[in-house]
């Protein structure tokens, strides 16, 4: 894997956070739940950065048990929005969105367990986390179990495992999930050979989306 490739997984759970805060603005225009009505009005207010009306209506929400709500207000402590910033409160509203089944909010306390943030490191609950959001379709956790049975982190090491996750990540449409299965099948791994089609395949997929990186390995491709 290119060097690149590997740089910019690192420092990505602000653009996690970014990218998720997106998707559950967009499900919330349709949700059915506890709160339906606070949570509607915290995503608009957010949306128009009124953070503090935001976080009213989340509190309101997330109060009454509606896991998205109280996923939204992990992500106002985690970024500092309309309150001060404070990841051990971010944990908390993350975990108990994620112990009442929210597949985003288990990917960030996931992330939060793996980085010691807010909560003590913990790389073992942090992957069991990931496991629950990944088998429920969240594609960045599933890229997390990916790199961390590619890896051997807090795991063991299993090459077979990475390809499953990061094939349902880019199957999902997920670049980055696409990106790392071509250059896994250009390089070749330690239980998977090299295979020019399929690396050619994935990373096309991958820069076809905009990857820069993706379209300069499909360069080494004879």
């Amino acid at each position: 894997m290119s060097r690149n490739t590997s740089r910019k997984r690192k420092n990505v759970f602000p653009w996690i956070v970014a990218f998720l805060t997106l998707v559950l603005i967009i499900i919330s225009k349709t949700a059915f739940a506890v709160g339906e009505n606070d949570l509607k009005q915290g995503m608009q207010h957010y949306a128009s950065r009124q953070f503090d009306r935001a976080r009213l209506c989340f509190e309101k929400a997330a109060k009454a048990g509606n896991t998205e709500a109280q996923t939204m207000m992990g992500v106002l402590y985690f970024k500092g929005n309309g309150v001060e910033k404070d990841d051990s409160q971010a944990a908390r509203w993350f975990e108990k969105a994620a112990k009442a089944g929210h597949a985003d909010a288990q990917t960030f306390i996931g992330v939060m367990n793996l980085e010691g943030q807010g909560i003590p490191k913990n790389g073992k609950k942090a992957l069991e986390w990931f496991e629950k959001a990944a088998q429920a379709g969240e594609t960045n956790a599933q890229n997390y179990l990916g790199t961390a049975y590619l890896k051997g982190t807090e795991t063991a090491q299993d090459t077979g495992k990475a390809v499953y996750w990061f094939t349902r990540a880019a199957e999902a449409g997920d670049s980055n999930a696409s990106k790392i299965l071509g250059a896994l099948y250009l390089n070749g791994q330690e239980g998977l050979p090299k295979d020019p089609l399929k690396a050619r395949l994935w990373l096309q997929k991958a820069a076809d989306q905009g990857d820069t990186d993706a379209a300069e390995l499909l360069k080494q491709i004879p």
